[in-house]
């Protein structure tokens, strides 16, 4: 068994610095992958979102070779537009045949107030980009309709069924419940200089604080997909809308996950074309860092493998292990010697669990299950000898289909309970279910990578990604890593291949 490599500087620019949203783009068979980066060492507002914009480049979604310095940095007088950071955008291709960007300019003695700056380069291929003087040109339009602190992630690409370039803004209503009046703006430009202000939001669903990092795209099979995060309850993390025209309405898909990809955890994700394949999206997110020692989660943090989007007969987005990972695993081969370990768990009327031999190191194990009689099972992470870890639990809801949950360690007690028996558990604000997808199928094998303290589980077209807690691993009670449980019924579970990961 060989292990597969990858490169070590991915997920972060560097082990004290945080790496925050992604800004993929496609240019000439060459992938730019666009990341906030928070100045080392910083934890909390306003010093860890002072952003500067830094880039990594592949041409195969493996290996990847970072730029030496950032593309973009804050302004360094006080009173510049970006003073306090250079935060979210996009890149595209101008009518000059140069590539572009434009992002979000933050600025605290404006009471926090965002503008829209636009950054030019000398060639396709963004070799170097002079930030501009002054935010952009909105010549005409209904901008009074929104207000002006949140006014950010610009989204910019050439629509060619009208001929113009368009610009997604992630904003708020002036006027409206206060919680909810988060939309997405759209502005129109026929030359990335003078740009019009539609008169309506593309997208306003009366149910959001602010619909964070949105893109739009179409996988050339009729429908378009509106993609935003979101940090608050219901359904938190970055979701999609499906429509039938690019000016919507949208519509949530009926999915049982509210329309959510992955968790809460999973955040700010945006995609870019795959080279040579329209039908297909190569998606990019990252993972917050969190603070034991005061039980905070953080903006900013480690930056996932990419992952690939497509399109389902019924229109719906399937989120899947990269391709060319997948390749590479079999390439490897398994830690089975080929063929499949059985491992059949029966419990009648009661739980039992199992240990799953795993590299002491990262790696991605796949399994299928073939039989599944249970009222529940599933996996157990980072679990000790009272059996208290993290579970990956499915549960039947109707015929082929489960419900698939990420349950934290130790689901927190009412009061009273933890007076009477002497318990007293932190109620965190991700728990007891970290992340829940409601209804899907069983019927593919399914990945779980490990990555130091983070997890990504893909299921069904869905992924589970989280950080698990240093505190878990550092147990001294910690059993194992990976186990498997049944409760009250049998379950066939072949496990297909176990990869190390070796970064380089």
């Amino acid at each position: 068994m060989s292990a597969i490599s990858l490169t070590a500087s991915f997920s972060r620019p560097t082990g004290y610095a945080a790496a925050g949203d992604t800004i993929p783009f496609l240019q000439d068979d060459t992938y730019h992958l666009f990341q906030l980066s928070s100045p080392p060492d910083t934890l909390y507002h306003p010093p860890r979102v002072r952003c500067t914009w830094t880039r990594q480049r592949s041409q195969d979604l493996i290996q990847w070779k970072r730029d030496e310095m950032p593309v973009i940095s804050p302004g360094q007088a006080k009173t510049d537009f970006d003073s306090d950071g250079s935060w979210t955008g996009s890149a595209v291709l101008g009518p000059d045949g140069h590539m572009h960007i434009f992002y979000t300019g933050y600025n605290l003695l404006e009471n926090g107030k965002q503008v829209i700056l636009h950054a030019k380069s000398t060639d396709r291929q963004g070799t170097q980009f002079t930030k501009p003087e002054a935010p952009i040109c909105i010549e005409s339009g209904s901008l009074e309709q929104y207000e002006a602190t949140d006014f950010r992630d610009p989204y910019v690409f050439f629509h060619e069924p009208e001929s113009q370039y368009w610009m997604l803004v992630a904003t708020r209503l002036a006027k409206g419940p206060y919680w909810t009046r988060g939309c997405v703006a759209l502005l129109t430009s026929k030359d990335l200089k003078a740009w019009t202000v539609a008169s309506q939001p593309l997208h306003s669903p009366n149910n959001i604080f602010c619909p964070e990092c949105p893109e739009l795209f179409t996988l050339g099979n009729g429908k378009w997909y509106l993609l935003y995060s979101r940090f608050s309850a219901p359904h938190p993390g970055t979701l999609y809308m499906i429509a039938d025209n690019p000016r919507g309405p949208f519509h949530l898909p009926r999915d049982c996950s509210g329309g959510v990809i992955d968790g809460r955890r999973w955040y700010a994700a945006k995609s870019c074309a795959r080279a040579g394949d329209p039908s297909k999206r190569i998606a990019f997110g990252w993972v917050h860092d969190y603070v034991e020692a005061d039980s905070k989660w953080l903006w900013g943090g480690s930056t996932t493998q990419p992952r690939e989007y497509s399109a389902r007969m019924d229109g719906t987005l399937q989120c899947s292990v990269l391709p060319e990972i997948e390749k590479r695993l079999q390439e490897a081969g398994t830690m089975f010697n080929d063929h499949s370990k059985q491992l059949i768990l029966n419990g009648p009327g009661t739980t039992v669990a199992k240990a799953v031999s795993t590299p002491q190191c990262d790696f991605y194990l796949t399994f299928a299950l073939p039989k599944a009689e249970a009222n529940s099972f599933g996996l157990m992470l980072d679990y000790d000898d009272d059996m208290r870890g993290y579970r990956i639990s499915f549960q039947h809801v109707a015929s082929q289909y489960y419900s698939v949950t990420l349950v934290c360690d130790m689901p927190p007690f009412d009061d009273f309970w933890a007076d009477l028996t002497s318990h007293s558990i932190p109620k965190l604000v991700d728990g007891p279910e970290l992340v829940r997808h409601g209804a899907v199928r069983l019927d593919q094998p399914m990945t779980l990578i490990r990555s130091g303290d983070i997890i990504e589980f893909f299921v069904g077209g869905k992924v589970i990604t989280y950080r698990l807690p240093q505190r878990s691993k550092t147990s001294a009670k910690m059993k194992n890593s990976v186990g498997l449980f049944v409760e009250d019924g049998e379950i066939e579970f072949n496990l297909l291949r176990c990869v190390p990961v070796r970064y380089l």
